[in-house]
Protein backbone atom coordinates (compact mmCIF):
# COMPACT_ATOMS: atom_id res chain seq x y z
CA UNK A 1 0.00 0.00 0.00
CA UNK A 2 3.10 2.51 0.62
CA UNK A 3 3.67 2.11 -3.13
CA UNK A 4 0.30 3.43 -4.14
CA UNK A 5 0.36 5.94 -1.30
CA UNK A 6 3.53 7.41 -2.54
CA UNK A 7 2.26 7.33 -6.32
CA UNK A 8 -0.64 9.24 -5.33
CA UNK A 9 1.15 11.86 -3.33
CA UNK A 10 3.01 12.71 -6.13
CA UNK A 11 0.66 12.99 -8.74
CA UNK A 12 -0.62 15.52 -6.60
CA UNK A 13 2.38 17.09 -6.61
CA UNK A 14 2.36 17.37 -2.75
CA UNK A 15 6.20 17.35 -0.71
CA UNK A 16 6.67 14.52 1.66
CA UNK A 17 8.89 12.98 3.88
CA UNK A 18 9.51 8.85 4.46
CA UNK A 19 8.37 9.65 8.16
CA UNK A 20 5.30 11.42 6.85
CA UNK A 21 4.40 8.38 4.41
CA UNK A 22 4.96 5.93 7.03
CA UNK A 23 3.01 7.68 9.34
CA UNK A 24 0.21 7.61 6.68
CA UNK A 25 0.82 4.23 6.41
CA UNK A 26 0.72 3.87 10.17
CA UNK A 27 -2.79 5.61 10.59
CA UNK A 28 -4.06 3.47 7.93
CA UNK A 29 -3.28 0.12 9.55
CA UNK A 30 -4.99 1.59 12.59
CA UNK A 31 -8.00 2.62 10.81
CA UNK A 32 -8.44 -0.35 9.44
CA UNK A 33 -8.20 -2.64 12.10
CA UNK A 34 -10.03 -0.46 14.58
CA UNK A 35 -12.93 -0.71 11.42
CA UNK A 36 -13.33 -4.36 11.86
CA UNK A 37 -14.87 -3.71 15.28
CA UNK A 38 -16.20 -0.15 15.23
CA UNK A 39 -17.70 1.65 12.08
CA UNK A 40 -15.84 4.60 10.93
CA UNK A 41 -15.94 4.30 7.76
CA UNK A 42 -17.79 2.73 4.80
CA UNK A 43 -14.89 2.06 2.66
CA UNK A 44 -13.21 -1.06 3.80
CA UNK A 45 -10.91 -1.82 0.53
CA UNK A 46 -7.55 -0.07 1.49
CA UNK A 47 -6.92 1.67 -1.82
CA UNK A 48 -10.27 3.37 -1.34
CA UNK A 49 -9.55 4.70 1.77
CA UNK A 50 -6.20 5.44 0.39
CA UNK A 51 -7.74 7.68 -2.20
CA UNK A 52 -11.39 8.64 -1.23
CA UNK A 53 -10.03 9.80 2.35
CA UNK A 54 -6.23 10.54 3.04
CA UNK A 55 -5.59 11.80 -0.76
CA UNK A 56 -8.71 13.63 -0.38
CA UNK A 57 -7.86 15.38 2.34
CA UNK A 58 -4.10 16.05 0.75
CA UNK A 59 -5.96 17.71 -2.15
CA UNK A 60 -5.77 20.87 0.25
CA UNK A 61 -2.45 20.57 1.20
CA UNK A 62 -0.91 22.83 -0.99
CA UNK A 63 -3.71 25.65 -0.72
CA UNK A 64 -2.94 26.36 2.99
CA UNK A 65 -1.01 29.80 3.16
CA UNK A 66 2.54 29.09 4.86
CA UNK A 67 1.55 31.69 7.62
CA UNK A 68 -0.98 29.20 9.17
CA UNK A 69 -0.47 28.32 12.77
CA UNK A 70 -3.28 27.16 14.47
CA UNK A 71 -6.20 24.55 12.07
CA UNK A 72 -9.70 23.43 13.42
CA UNK A 73 -11.22 20.77 12.04
CA UNK A 74 -14.92 20.54 12.99
CA UNK A 75 -16.98 17.01 12.28
CA UNK A 76 -13.62 15.17 11.61
CA UNK A 77 -15.14 11.91 11.62
CA UNK A 78 -12.01 9.24 11.66
CA UNK A 79 -9.89 12.04 11.55
CA UNK A 80 -10.32 13.54 7.21
CA UNK A 81 -9.05 16.34 6.44
CA UNK A 82 -7.82 17.06 9.75
CA UNK A 83 -5.29 14.01 10.84
CA UNK A 84 -3.90 13.39 7.78
CA UNK A 85 -3.20 17.14 7.52
CA UNK A 86 -1.98 17.26 10.94
CA UNK A 87 0.92 14.78 10.25
CA UNK A 88 1.74 16.39 7.53
CA UNK A 89 2.13 20.13 9.05
CA UNK A 90 3.67 19.55 12.17
CA UNK A 91 4.02 23.48 12.68
CA UNK A 92 0.35 24.09 12.81
CA UNK A 93 -1.45 23.26 15.97
CA UNK A 94 -4.71 21.36 14.66
CA UNK A 95 -7.92 21.24 17.14
CA UNK A 96 -9.93 17.80 15.67
CA UNK A 97 -13.34 18.05 16.71
CA UNK A 98 -16.14 15.53 16.65
CA UNK A 99 -19.61 15.11 18.74
CA UNK A 100 -19.22 11.39 18.63
CA UNK A 101 -16.91 9.60 20.79
CA UNK A 102 -16.15 6.33 18.96
CA UNK A 103 -14.72 8.59 16.65
CA UNK A 104 -12.44 10.90 18.76
CA UNK A 105 -11.09 8.03 20.95
CA UNK A 106 -10.02 6.51 17.62
CA UNK A 107 -8.54 9.83 17.17
CA UNK A 108 -6.75 9.82 20.99
CA UNK A 109 -5.03 6.03 19.68
CA UNK A 110 -3.80 7.78 16.45
CA UNK A 111 -2.17 10.68 18.30
CA UNK A 112 -0.45 7.88 20.67
CA UNK A 113 0.57 5.63 18.39
CA UNK A 114 1.94 8.50 16.36
CA UNK A 115 2.81 10.56 18.50
CA UNK A 116 1.23 13.76 17.14
CA UNK A 117 2.24 16.48 19.44
CA UNK A 118 0.28 19.23 17.55
CA UNK A 119 -2.91 17.29 17.98
CA UNK A 120 -5.79 18.36 20.06
CA UNK A 121 -8.84 15.84 20.41
CA UNK A 122 -12.33 17.18 21.20
CA UNK A 123 -15.47 15.78 21.78
CA UNK A 124 -18.34 18.65 21.38
CA UNK A 125 -20.49 19.81 19.27
CA UNK A 126 -19.01 23.58 18.12
CA UNK A 127 -21.88 25.20 18.99
CA UNK A 128 -21.16 24.08 22.81
CA UNK A 129 -17.44 24.23 22.64
CA UNK A 130 -17.18 28.47 20.86
CA UNK A 131 -16.16 30.42 24.14
CA UNK A 132 -14.87 33.84 24.56
CA UNK A 133 -11.18 32.39 25.14
CA UNK A 134 -11.12 30.16 21.56
CA UNK A 135 -13.46 32.62 19.58
CA UNK A 136 -11.76 34.39 16.71
CA UNK A 137 -7.98 32.59 17.07
CA UNK A 138 -8.17 30.61 14.14
CA UNK A 139 -6.14 30.86 10.92
CA UNK A 140 -7.86 27.85 9.47
CA UNK A 141 -11.09 25.85 9.09
CA UNK A 142 -11.73 22.77 7.86
CA UNK A 143 -15.06 20.68 7.35
CA UNK A 144 -15.65 17.89 5.00
CA UNK A 145 -19.23 18.08 3.36
CA UNK A 146 -20.85 17.86 6.80
CA UNK A 147 -23.64 19.85 6.00
CA UNK A 148 -24.66 22.35 3.81
CA UNK A 149 -22.36 24.89 3.63
CA UNK A 150 -24.88 27.80 4.98
CA UNK A 151 -24.75 25.46 8.10
CA UNK A 152 -21.29 24.58 7.71
CA UNK A 153 -20.66 28.71 7.91
CA UNK A 154 -22.21 29.27 10.97
CA UNK A 155 -20.11 26.30 12.62
CA UNK A 156 -16.85 27.38 11.48
CA UNK A 157 -16.49 31.17 10.86
CA UNK A 158 -17.29 32.50 14.70
CA UNK A 159 -13.86 30.29 15.42
CA UNK A 160 -12.04 32.19 12.79
CA UNK A 161 -9.62 35.22 12.95
CA UNK A 162 -9.95 38.07 10.69
CA UNK A 163 -8.56 36.97 7.50
CA UNK A 164 -8.38 33.68 8.21
CA UNK A 165 -9.52 31.13 6.48
CA UNK A 166 -12.00 27.88 5.58
CA UNK A 167 -11.12 25.45 3.06
CA UNK A 168 -14.37 23.99 2.32
CA UNK A 169 -14.27 20.55 0.65
CA UNK A 170 -17.60 19.62 -1.31
CA UNK A 171 -18.41 17.25 -3.96
CA UNK A 172 -19.10 18.63 -7.17
CA UNK A 173 -21.77 20.83 -8.96
CA UNK A 174 -23.52 21.23 -5.46
CA UNK A 175 -24.43 24.86 -6.04
CA UNK A 176 -24.38 25.64 -1.85
CA UNK A 177 -22.04 28.76 -2.73
CA UNK A 178 -25.21 30.47 -4.05
CA UNK A 179 -27.17 29.46 -1.55
CA UNK A 180 -24.69 31.05 0.90
CA UNK A 181 -24.94 34.02 -0.17
CA UNK A 182 -26.89 35.25 2.68
CA UNK A 183 -24.97 33.15 5.72
CA UNK A 184 -21.58 34.56 3.74
CA UNK A 185 -22.66 38.14 4.47
CA UNK A 186 -23.86 37.78 8.34
CA UNK A 187 -20.81 36.10 9.19
CA UNK A 188 -18.69 38.50 7.61
CA UNK A 189 -16.98 35.97 5.12
CA UNK A 190 -16.53 36.16 1.33
CA UNK A 191 -15.69 33.42 -1.74
CA UNK A 192 -12.39 33.98 -2.64
CA UNK A 193 -11.50 31.13 -5.19
CA UNK A 194 -13.33 27.83 -6.08
CA UNK A 195 -10.79 24.90 -7.00
CA UNK A 196 -12.19 22.22 -9.33
CA UNK A 197 -9.82 19.40 -8.35
CA UNK A 198 -9.80 15.31 -8.76
CA UNK A 199 -8.67 12.44 -7.26
CA UNK A 200 -5.23 11.41 -8.38
CA UNK A 201 -6.30 7.79 -9.71
CA UNK A 202 -10.00 7.23 -9.92
CA UNK A 203 -10.26 11.38 -11.48
CA UNK A 204 -13.61 11.69 -9.35
CA UNK A 205 -14.33 15.55 -9.42
CA UNK A 206 -13.65 17.36 -6.13
CA UNK A 207 -14.75 21.30 -5.23
CA UNK A 208 -12.54 23.27 -2.41
CA UNK A 209 -14.23 26.42 -1.50
CA UNK A 210 -11.35 29.16 -0.25
CA UNK A 211 -13.64 31.40 1.90
CA UNK A 212 -11.77 34.68 3.83
CA UNK A 213 -13.09 36.62 6.97
CA UNK A 214 -13.11 39.81 6.54
CA UNK A 215 -14.71 41.37 9.97
CA UNK A 216 -15.60 40.03 13.24
CA UNK A 217 -18.84 37.95 13.93
CA UNK A 218 -22.05 38.51 16.59
CA UNK A 219 -21.59 36.88 19.23
CA UNK A 220 -25.07 35.23 19.16
CA UNK A 221 -23.16 33.20 16.24
CA UNK A 222 -22.88 30.32 16.31
CA UNK A 223 -26.98 29.96 17.69
CA UNK A 224 -27.61 27.19 20.35
CA UNK A 225 -27.50 23.15 18.99
CA UNK A 226 -29.25 22.11 16.29
CA UNK A 227 -30.48 25.80 15.40
CA UNK A 228 -27.83 26.42 12.45
CA UNK A 229 -29.11 22.60 10.79
CA UNK A 230 -33.15 23.37 11.16
CA UNK A 231 -32.92 27.09 10.02
CA UNK A 232 -29.57 27.77 7.96
CA UNK A 233 -28.89 31.31 7.85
Amino acid sequence: MREFLLEGIKKLNIEYTDKKVDNLIKYLELLTEYNSHTNLTALRDEKSIIEKHFLDSLLLQNLIKHESKKAIDIGTGAGFPGMVLAIFNPDIEFTLMDSIGKKTKFLELVKENLRLENVNVVTSRAEDYITDENRETYDLGLCRGVSKLSTILEYIIPFLKVNGEFLSQKMEGTGEETEAENALNILQSKIVEIYNLQLPFSKDPRVVIRIEKIDFNDKKYPRRAGIPLKRPL
